[in-house]
């Protein structure tokens, strides 16, 4: 059995973390002890969210390293192409009512993580190599360790919902009111604070009791993976500035934290610390009429399959709106009935781009086309072999052809290409759309609008994600008390977080931090 780590390692999750929100009140003091760690650490403002910007698929990414087409985690709304299913891990009642809520659990609880999820885990990597993991509320749990989920009463009356569950974690899984490991120390599991009118579990507040305890009985293992949901509520119903409030109730208790374990200095020298957010949110717009961009509508010259519903023969499509972003998926249909598609999305001025792979309208199999109303189109592949040609800033190639305003890229002198406004976007887009059930044609929405059909809700006046753009792309990323010589890219990626984490625990990893991952070809 390998020896442990000389710190441990915790790694904290804050649920929609803004970058231009977050690091101004870091910097002016707003938020103290996280000032304290900047100045002790490393403060990046720029972490870039995987695409889609959606928790089911970041939180995956961040815990193993892989974009959407490795993990196969696509959002909260795809459609599963190998076995027929829509997948909905939304909150819109009526979708759910459709899918039955058997499914909607067994989704949630079991294939989730067992099933769709396929790239392996931070907590198998760990504890594969003889040291211990612990996870605290986070969407994704997958491990080698069988626990017991068990759901509370008035969840487990309702028709179709099972009553338990046999999951896969690491040896220590603190999953809301589902699953909660006995500590080996006492026998019992830790105290929590659930229930229904605290979401079952799944809140700050139960999340840091968790972490009180085991630092108060010394029981923190060499990972712990902890999730913090409360700013995303907040941000999705006031919007991510008046939600600050949340994240100053974050710091105030991660002080707290620090003065459990004998204050920040003891606590850096036993513990290494990483805090980073899954993505960020942007402001909607406060018109109800028009937030929504209604898909069912704009594409009604089609014959589309009803909400949550797999294909049935007459059906040419399945709509999959996902707040800021949406799959669309289509059988059978001709290259001039997919560019028709196409133009009438890119009709509405509240949709930002159109992606799709080439294949879809006639062209080669290997590069991916992005169209906007008001930018032009583009067509771009990884390779030397275009038109033009530029190095991204980890290292590879692109070619492209048309306008590279579509994706807002920009060439520098040295021939480094970069993407401001849409960061990190061509290995983001091809991270999602070579998915074996990626949508044939995504769609982003303008800042302040998303994408809906009849069913589903919109979250008008308040926060939402999902989309390429930097608003919803960009959280911080806070390391201390990591080993001096742990490589912190300028601009990482919520992908360098697994890669990072195992580094310090001085595990190798498969993927290397701030290196490409497309590796010169789709």
């Amino acid at each position: 059995m390998r020896a442990g780590p000389k710190k441990k390692l915790i790694l904290m999750v804050i649920d929609a973390c803004a970058s231009r929100v977050v690091v101004p009140a870091i910097l002016s003091g707003r938020l103290p002890n996280l000032q304290q760690l900047a100045e002790r650490g490393v403060l990046r403002p720029q972490c870039t969210a995987i695409f889609p910007s959606l928790t089911p698929a970041a939180t995956s990414s961040i815990f193993t390293g892989s974009y959407p087409k490795d993990h196969n985690i696509f959002g909260f709304h795809w459609y599963d192409l190998e076995r027929n299913e829509v997948v909905y891990y939304g909150d819109d009642f009526w979708v759910i009512v459709k899918q039955g809520l058997g499914q909607f659990f067994e989704d949630l609880l079991f294939k989730l993580n067992h099933v769709r999820l396929t790239a392996k885990t931070i907590f198998q990597s760990v504890e594969e190599a003889g040291l211990q993991a612990a996870c605290l509320n986070y969407l994704m749990f997958r491990g080698n360790v069988k626990h017991q989920a068990n759901l509370p009463l008035l969840l487990s009356l309702l028709p179709g919902v099972p009553a338990s569950e046999e999951l896969y974690g690491p040896s220590l899984l603190y999953f809301g009111d589902l699953v909660q490991t006995n500590l080996t120390t006492t026998g019992e599991p830790l105290e929590t604070v659930g229930g229904m009118f605290k979401r079952y579990g799944f809140a700050d507040e139960n999340t840091f009791k968790l972490l009180f305890q085991l630092a108060e009985t010394n029981s923190l293992p060499d990972l712990s993976l902890a999730y913090f949901p409360d700013n995303d509520y907040q941000s999705h119903d006031l919007g991510p500035e008046a939600a600050l409030s949340t994240i100053e109730q974050f710091d105030q208790k991660l002080g707290d934290l620090f003065e459990l374990c004998g204050g920040l200095e003891r606590f850096l020298a036993e513990f290494c610390l990483i805090i980073t957010g899954d993505h960020a949110q942007s402001m909607m717009v406060e018109d109800g009429e028009t937030a929504g961009i209604r898909l069912d509508e704009i594409l009604a010259d089609f014959s589309i399959a009803p909400t949550g519903q797999p294909w049935r023969e007459e059906h040419q499509l399945i709509l999959c709106p996902d707040m800021r972003c949406a799959q669309i998926y289509f059988k059978d249909l001709p290259t001039r009935e997919v560019e028709h598609l196409i133009a009438l999305l890119a009709g509405d001025r509240r949709v930002d781009q159109l992606i799709w792979r080439a294949q879809y309208t006639g062209e080669d199999n290997r590069s991916i086309n992005v169209a906007t109303l008001d930018r032009g189109r583009l067509r771009f592949w990884p390779g030397s072999d275009g038109p033009q040609t530029a190095v991204d800033q980890y290292g590879c190639t692109w070619s492209w052809e048309g306008n590279l305003a579509a994706v807002g890229g920009q060439v520098s002198k040295n021939n480094i290409l970069r993407f401001p406004n849409y960061p990190n976007a061509f290995e983001r887009i091809t991270g999602a759309i070579n998915g074996e059930s990626s949508g044939h044609i995504w769609a982003t929405a303008q800042p302040g609008y998303e994408f809906s059909v009849a069913e589903t809700n919109v979250h008008v006046g308040g926060g939402s994600h999902g989309s390429l753009h930097v608003q919803d792309s960009f959280s911080p990323l806070l390391i201390a008390g990591a080993p001096a010589d742990l490589f912190i890219p300028d601009q990482p990626r919520s992908v360098d977080i697994m890669p990072m984490c195992l580094s310090i625990l001085g595990l190798a990893s498969e993927h290397q931090i701030g290196t490409s991952r497309v590796a010169g070809r789709l």
